[in-house]
This record gives C-alpha cells, sequence and structure tokens, in this order.
C-alpha cells in the first residue's frame, strides 16, 4: 500500500471517529429513513390508495369527513423551532471547539446549513403541499366516486360544510374548486359552522382536563425507554448533561414539519435521530392523543356523537330511497372533531388500552395517528346499493382512502342491517347527550360566564359615551 493510500484510510478514520474516546461518528444508514411521525405526517407517504368498485353495487351516497391539508406551524410551535437557531450553534461548537460531540462531519454539515423559513403571516395556514393534497384528494375521490359525485350541481345534491378556522376553510374551498370548479361557490356555497363546534365549553370541564393534564404520556417521559433516548442523544450532540424535554420536542417539530411541507427532503434534524428513537416519540404523540381525543376518555366518544348521529341520519334516509336528500355531504373539521367521530363509530379501537408502560406490546396498535390522522386525513362512508347478495343495501367506510375492515363485515362491507343495529340508538330521540360534562351548574356557570365576558366591551363603551 502507498504512502497516499495510508494517509487517506488515517483520514477516514479520523473523521469517522471522535477525537476525544475513538468511538464511531454518528449518522443514518437506514436505506429507507423512519417518516412516520404521528399527526404530522405528510398525506401522500401513507396513502395507499388501492381503489377497486365492489362488485355488484354500485355506490349512491357518499358522507366525509377532511381534515386541513398539510399546514404551517402555528405561532408557537415556530416559535420553538426557531430557538433551534442557537441551540444548532451549541451543537456545532460542542463538535468543533470543544471536540464533544459523535455527528459525523456530513451529518454536521447537513445542520451547519439548516433554517427555518416560515413567514409569520403563514403561521397555522395551509401550505403549497396542504393545497395539493386537496386538489389530488378531489380528484381521485371524483374518479373513484364518478356516479355520485359527478352529478349535476345544485345546493340540494351537494352539502359542503366547514369550521372557520382559515386552514380548515382554505382546504374546503381547494378542494371544492378542484371537485365542482373555481365558480363552486355560485352552485354549492360552504356553509359555516361554529369553529370547533363539538367541543364548545369542553376545555371547561373538569373532566376533560384531567385527562389531558394527568394523561400517561407524561408518565411515558419518565419511562426508562425515554430517558435512554433523551441520555443518547445528549452525548451524541456533544453535552455533558441532559438537554431538556423541550428541545427533542423542537428538534422533533422541525423534522417532521420540514419533512411534510417538502415530501422530497431529508430534513436535518432527522437525521439526528435513531429510527426506534423516532418510533418512541411517535408512540408518546399517540399516547397524548389517545387521552386527548381518544379512546383513553370517555368523554370523548359523546363529544363526537352529534357527527354520528348526523351521518346515521343521512344513511337511513338513502336506506328507505328517500329523493330529496344530497347525494353527498362534505365535512371539514379538525383533528379532534375526526377523531372524535371515528371513536363514536368503533373505529381504530385497541383491545388492549395504550399505557406508559406496554410501548412494546404496542407495536401494531390500531390508534397510530401516522395511518389514522395525518395531515389531510379524511374518512368517508359511502352507501351501496348491490344487486346481488343476501341484502341490497351495503355500507363501506375509506380511513385515508383505503378500506377500513370493519369487525363483523366482509372485507370491510357491510350490511346495512348490521350496521343500523349496531349504532341504532343515535337514530333515536335521544341518541346524543347534550350536556357532555354531565354538571349542569357547571355548565350553565361556563356559558353565564361566557355571557359576562362578551357584556364587559358593551358595558365599557357605553361608559365612554
Amino acid at each position: 500500500m502507498g504512502q497516499s493510500s495510508r494517509l487517506l484510510l488515517l483520514l477516514a478514520f479520523l473523521f469517522s471517529a471522535d477525537l476525544s474516546g475513538g468511538e464511531p461518528c454518528f449518522e443514518q444508514n437506514d436505506p429507507e429513513p423512519y417518516v412516520y411521525f404521528s399527526h404530522k405526517t405528510a398525506y401522500q407517504l401513507i396513502l395507499n390508495s388501492k381503489f377497486k368498485p365492489v362488485p355488484y353495487c354500485r355506490p349512491t351516497f357518499v358522507w366525509m369527513f377532511i381534515t386541513p391539508g398539510t399546514s404551517y406551524p402555528n405561532t408557537n410551535e415556530s416559535m420553538e423551532i426557531r430557538n433551534l437557531h442557537l441551540f444548532k450553534n451549541r451543537v456545532i461548537k460542542n463538535h468543533e471547539e470543544r471536540r464533544n460531540g459523535y455527528l459525523c462531519p456530513n451529518v454536521l454539515d447537513s445542520l451547519k446549513r439548516w433554517e427555518f423559513e416560515v413567514n409569520p403571516s403563514s403561521e397555522d395556514d395551509i401550505s403549497p403541499q396542504g393545497r395539493m393534497d386537496m386538489q389530488l384528494l378531489a380528484r381521485r375521490m371524483k374518479d373513484k366516486m364518478s356516479e355520485v359525485l359527478a352529478k349535476e350541481i345544485d345546493p340540494n345534491t351537494f352539502k359542503i360544510y366547514a369550521t372557520e378556522d382559515r386552514k380548515v376553510m382554505n382546504s374546503a374551498e381547494e378542494f371544492s374548486k378542484t371537485m365542482f370548479g373555481n365558480d363552486f361557490r355560485s352552485k354549492v356555497p360552504i356553509e359555516i359552522i361554529e369553529n370547533n363546534s363539538s367541543f364548545i365549553g369542553l376545555e371547561s370541564c373538569p373532566k376533560w382536563n384531567d385527562a389531558v393534564y394527568n394523561s400517561e404520556a407524561s408518565l411515558f417521559r419518565k419511562s426508562p425507554e425515554y430517558l435512554d433516548m433523551v441520555s443518547q442523544m445528549s452525548k451524541r450532540l456533544g453535552f455533558l448533561e441532559n438537554i431538556t424535554e423541550s428541545i427533542i420536542h423542537s428538534m422533533y417539530e422541525s423534522c417532521r414539519y420540514h419533512k411534510a411541507l417538502v415530501i422530497e427532503s431529508y430534513p436535518a434534524w432527522c437525521g439526528l435521530f435513531t429510527r426506534q428513537e423516532l418510533q418512541l416519540l411517535e408512540y408518546h404523540d399517540d399516547l397524548e392523543y389517545y387521552y386527548k381525543y381518544g379512546y383513553g376518555s370517555e368523554i370523548n366518544t359523546k363529544v363526537g356523537c352529534p357527527i354520528a348521529k348526523e351521518l346515521m341520519g343521512y344513511l337511513n334516509d338513502v336506506s328507505k330511497n328517500y329523493s330529496d336528500g344530497p347525494s353527498a355531504v362534505l365535512r371539514f373539521g379538525s383533528s379532534a372533531g375526526l377523531l372524535t367521530t371515528l371513536l363514536a363509530l368503533g373505529v381504530a379501537r385497541d383491545t388492549i388500552p395504550l399505557t406508559h408502560s406496554n410501548y412494546a406490546a404496542q407495536y401494531r396498535r390500531q390508534w397510530r395517528m401516522s395511518r389514522v390522522d395525518p395531515f389531510s386525513s379524511n374518512f368517508a362512508v359511502v352507501f351501496y346499493k348491490c344487486s346481488q347478495g343476501d341484502e341490497e343495501n351495503k355500507v363501506m367506510f375509506y380511513l385515508n382512502e383505503g378500506v377500513y375492515d370493519y369487525p363483523g363485515c366482509n372485507v370491510g362491507l357491510c350490511s346495512w342491517k348490521f350496521f343500523e343495529n349496531k349504532f341504532k340508538d343515535y337514530l333515536g330521540p335521544k341518541g346524543c347527550n347534550e350536556e357532555v360534562c354531565h354538571d349542569k351548574s357547571r355548565a350553565s356557570g361556563v356559558r353565564h360566564s361566557v355571557f359576562v365576558a362578551a357584556l364587559i366591551p358593551i358595558v365599557l363603551a357605553y361608559l365612554r359615551v
């Protein structure tokens, strides 16, 4: 071996090892990087739209719940991510001046180039990728359900509902323009509903607050697996003491937002985590949502009842061949609205609850937000009329465009009688208990407080006169 070859080998060794201890440097060599980031996963990365027509059946009614397209971080999240600029400089200093840390040179170079560039006016709004999400979703749905969605457009045939939230409304408009044309408003106006109407007053409900603030997610952050992840990351970045949980969270936020906004990218902060660490953080967020909006709190099923009742009313009318109802209902809302609706219908339910202590056992969990509630998540219920089989009326669920294999049904295709019997309570006059908190005195107190708060500016204006 020549002298030049020996020199190259020596340089390669020095660059792939920490000078202070000889430990190999860190870089991800995964040929398929982990891209499942709980409820902030890019929709295009989980889409599995292998739609096939149902033999001997034709769709006659479609009901959909659609959440916003890929969005920019909100104000608080943007602030967290911007603060990483100072942290980034500390990591670079650890490696280049203090000779601590184990990031390989290419990983460190990627981190040096990282910048956070989101215009404050765009915060918490859909991105160009989000607009594309809605356009592509509308095209696919129109193609798959052409018998229903290609009918003559008028307000009696189609109903569109959306909350006032900016990213929800912009998503509804982008979807509707693609589905019905740029002049859709003159044909099918978007009916505005109260923002997060199913959650009005819920933040003031003690039972819901207990579920949120005493969530098992906080216990999971004290688990051996999580603490080991923090310790390993701290050493990897060159810190002698553990970095904070909030820094870990900010790194994760930057990683997944960047990936969702620019799907072809490999974000710098993602490259600092191992595959196992990203799976751990995914479970942490799934656990948090399980108790905030999921099956971990009984109250959440009751919150989803009104929308489930609405759906059952439409399906019941179609089963009776009523001709004056719409052919399609498109409802645009928040993740909270979608998830609590799924709860009310028993979708994505695990036999064993998610807890801080059974992470390893929940690898194949149903409640995986990366696949249930990514950006642009959607849930469709289609009513079919069939010419063969034991029953004419059938129902099928589609979660993020894939057939949802509902228990008790035939590869996702359900008998209407089965479905009607299972959710018959929603069809009754007392299908939903309006007082979710089951505490009328407290609820009335909340309404009274809101009323008083609304009067204050009026009284002040009167006193100024």
